[in-house]
């Protein structure tokens, strides 16, 4: 029987790009970047057995498939079954691919000193307990074994300024723009606390007080005009949600909009995402760290 769907298996199949073919095309190719940086900082990896942890619908797993060799394997770790489910759909009859159901804040289905490298994305931004994730990580490799980490910093870049909503430019309507983002604010989960509680300063210390060594943070920060991920059209915008703990924009529109409200919103922002570019603000984080042998 299949799994049943979760959040984190409808954000990443259907809400992050509103179910919409193209526009799911899109999204991948600009994390095509952050995965093969991930992998970069992991390597070398023939031979190895890696742990991807939160593994999502298999982005760094999958990958890591071409690069662990005939003798190495990869361990998909992730809390939706429902993702796994994908994900093992994905690796097809491939032996070097193990499946396992299990939490990034304590790996409690890995055993001790079982992985050579351990790789997450967007990952400890949805963990509370962002020091016993380090720790498990720490617990399960190998002496000399290697972690290679990509988080989101938002901590350096939200909330947007005023006259910006989802990167396009509000300055005509920042009265509504205003109460849009403050349902935003009151719709989400609480547990998106986690997703700005730290920075890259944070990550360090973590793993630091974990154990590890020889640790390496580059961490990117970006503010331009993005054409590359601009939605395909208003409606499909309306549909994505920014992450799994968030409404989407037409959810937020409809909470906090009078009939009116809306119409006037809808005009002037249907006009700016047909006419520019969305500035785009981002800050992310590679770690990568040591195990001492």
């Amino acid at each position: 029987m299949p799994a049943s769907p979760d959040r984190w298996s409808r954000w990443l199949l259907e809400r992050r790009d509103a179910g919409d073919e193209r526009q799911r095309d899109v999204v991948l190719e600009h994390l095509e970047v952050f995965r093969d940086g991930v992998l970069a900082l992991a390597e070398p990896l023939d031979g190895a057995t890696m742990l991807d942890v939160g593994c999502g619908d298999g982005l760094i797993g999958l990958a890591a498939l071409e690069r662990v060799g005939p003798d190495g394997r990869v361990i998909f770790a992730d809390i939706s079954e429902a993702l796994l489910e994908r994900t093992r759909d994905a690796a097809g009859a491939d032996d070097r691919a193990q499946f396992v159901l299990s939490r990034a804040e304590d790996l409690v289905q890995i055993a001790d000193e079982s992985v050579d490298v351990a790789t997450t994305r967007s990952v400890l931004i949805y963990v509370a307990d962002k020091a016993a994730a380090l720790r498990a990580l720490h617990r399960v490799l190998r002496p000399g074994g290697r972690i290679s980490l990509f988080e989101p910093i938002n901590r350096l870049m939200f909330p947007e300024p005023v006259d910006r909503l989802w990167g396009y430019n509000v300055s005509a309507i920042t009265d509504l723009a205003a109460k849009v983002k403050a349902s935003y604010a009151a719709l989400r989960d609480p547990a998106a606390d986690t997703m700005m509680d730290f920075d890259d300063r944070d990550l360090v210390d973590l793993a630091e007080a974990a154990g590890f060594e020889r640790i390496h943070l580059e961490c990117h920060i970006d503010i331009e005009p993005f054409a590359h991920l601009l939605p395909l059209g208003l409606d499909t915008l309306l549909d994505i949600s920014p992450n799994p703990l968030a409404p989407t924009l037409r959810e937020a529109l409809d909470d906090a909009l009078t009939g009116p409200e809306r119409e006037r919103f809808l005009t002037h922002y249907g006009q700016v995402v047909a006419e520019d570019a969305p500035l785009r603000r981002s800050a992310v984080a590679y770690l990568a760290a040591r195990k001492r042998g």
